[in-house]
C-alpha cells in the first residue's frame, strides 16, 4: 500500500508540475505572410492622393520637372508623369499627353496589366471631357448669339425711343402749328371786320 500511495504523489507530481508550465499548447498555424510591391496602378493612385494639396505654381514647376525626368525614360517619373496628367490643375493638352505616356507605356510593358482598368477609366473621362467640351461650345456659341440679338435689340429699342421722342415733338410742333394758324385766323378775321 506504502508503494501504491508513493506511486500515486509521483504520478500526481508529475501531473501537477506538467499543468502547471511544463505543458505547452501547440501553436496555431500561421499563414503565411505575402509580401506585396505595390503595382504601377498603386503607384499612379497614390500620388494623386499625395498630390491633391499642391499649389497651382508647385504643380506647374512639378509637371516641367517630370515631363523631363519622364523623357529620360525612368519608370518611376513616367508614373508621376501619368498621375500628374491627372491632376485637377493639369490642362487637357497635359491629360492627352498623360494618355499617350500611359498606353506607350502598357505597349512596353505587357505585363503591367493593372493599367488597363486606369487607362479605361482615362478614355471614359476623355469622352466626357470632350463632350462637355463640345456643349460648352455650343453653349458658348449660344450666348454669342443671344448676346448678338440683345445688343441688336437695344439698338432697336434705342431707335424705336428716338423714334417716338422725334414723333412726340412733331406732335408738338404740329399743335403749335394749329395754334399759329388759329391766331392767324383770328388776325384774318378781325382785320375784315375792321375793313367793313
Amino acid at each position: 500500500m506504502k508503494r501504491f500511495g508513493l506511486l500515486f504523489v509521483i504520478v500526481s507530481s508529475l501531473l501537477l508540475s506538467s499543468c502547471a508550465g511544463g505543458y505547452t499548447r501547440p501553436s496555431p498555424v500561421q499563414p503565411p505572410v505575402a509580401v506585396a510591391s505595390p503595382t504601377d496602378a498603386n503607384r499612379i493612385l497614390s500620388c494623386l492622393v499625395e498630390s491633391q494639396k499642391i499649389s497651382r505654381m508647385d504643380f506647374k514647376a512639378e509637371y516641367k520637372t517630370v515631363s523631363t525626368q519622364a523623357a529620360g525614360g525612368t519608370d518611376a517619373a513616367t508614373m508621376r508623369l501619368i498621375c500628374l496628367s491627372l491632376h485637377e490643375y493639369a490642362s487637357y493638352k497635359q491629360f492627352k499627353a498623360g494618355m499617350t505616356t500611359l498606353v506607350n507605356y502598357i505597349k512596353e510593358h505587357p505585363d503591367a496589366t493593372d493599367l488597363q482598368g486606369i487607362h479605361g477609366l482615362l478614355q471614359r473621362i476623355d469622352r466626357e471631357m470632350t463632350g462637355k467640351w463640345s456643349q460648352y461650345s455650343q453653349s458658348n456659341k449660344n450666348l454669342d448669339e443671344k448676346e448678338k440679338l440683345e445688343n441688336a435689340n437695344k439698338e432697336l429699342v434705342a431707335r424705336n425711343e428716338a423714334l417716338e421722342t422725334a414723333a412726340a415733338q412733331d406732335q408738338e410742333r404740329i399743335r403749335e402749328l394749329h395754334v399759329q394758324i388759329e391766331q392767324l385766323k383770328n388776325i384774318e378775321n378781325i382785320i375784315k371786320k375792321r375793313e367793313r
